[in-house]
Parts: structure tokens; sequence; C-alpha cells
């Protein structure tokens, strides 16, 4: 069975996400932020059981959109999406990570790619959608 890890800080989007991946037969692995992100990640990793995908949100400053900038430009304590994602490549430079987000076409978004994300996709993209296009990949 497939190990997704699902880095987003908001509950709803894991809810809805693991329930459809569970719905392709993909085992769902859940953080909340990015720091409990990397370290799920380094614990699987350890243990052999790394996720075939990371699927990365790039806000993880749990909807406070106030402090957005800071977050944006990693200025504050809480690890955006870029720098989760430069961490886990520390732990694993293998790690395939993708952006599902909805600051996609930004800036940001660029960022994310350039740290080693391999792709960015809209969360304009319906959850059922995105889903088959993860577990079409997994099935390769």
């Amino acid at each position: 069975m497939s190990k997704v890890l699902i880095v987003d800080d908001e509950e709803d989007i894991q809810k809805i996400l693991k329930k459809n991946f569970e719905g392709e037969g993909i085992e769902v692995v859940s953080a909340l932020s990015g720091e409990e992100g990397v370290t799920k990640y380094k614990e699987l990793f350890e243990r052999e059981e790394e996720p075939s995908l990371v699927v990365m949100d790039l806000n993880l400053a749990k909807g406070d959109m106030e402090d957005i900038e800071p977050h944006m430009n990693g200025w504050d304590e809480k690890m955006d999406g870029v720098r989760t994602t430069r961490e886990i490549l520390k732990i694993n430079p293998n790690a395939i990570i993708w952006g599902y987000t909805a600051w996609s076409g930004t800036r940001w978004a660029e960022k994310l790619k350039e740290t080693g994300a391999q792709k960015v996709i809209d969360r304009m993209v319906p959850f059922k959608k995105f889903v088959i296009m993860v577990a079409k990949f997994l099935r390769k």
C-alpha cells in the first residue's frame, strides 16, 4: 500500500483528502504544521516507512492571513511549505513532494519548486481529481 504524508494546517482539507485517498487504497499520514510534517517524515524515514509522496501546502500559518507576508517570506517562527520542503529534503534528498495549494501561480509557489517540489497544483483542482492524479502517479 502506498503512503502519502499530507502537510496542511486546515483540518477540513486533511479530512477530505484522507477520505478520498483511503478510497483509492492509499494510506495517509497527516501533519497540521510544517514542524509536525518534518518530525513525522523523519520518524517514518528512520523506520524505512517513508511516504511515496508528500502533499505540501504553502500557507501553514493556521489561517492567520494578517501575518501572511512574514510567513510567506520565512520571517516568522512557523515553518511554511518552502521551509518544510527544504527540511524534508535534508532528511531524504529523494523525497517526492507536490504542492497542493491556493497559492499556485505566485512567487511563493515558484520558491517551492526551486526548493525541490516536483509539482505545484492549484487547489482549484477538485479534491477528487487531485487524488486520482496522485493515485495514477503512485501506481507507476
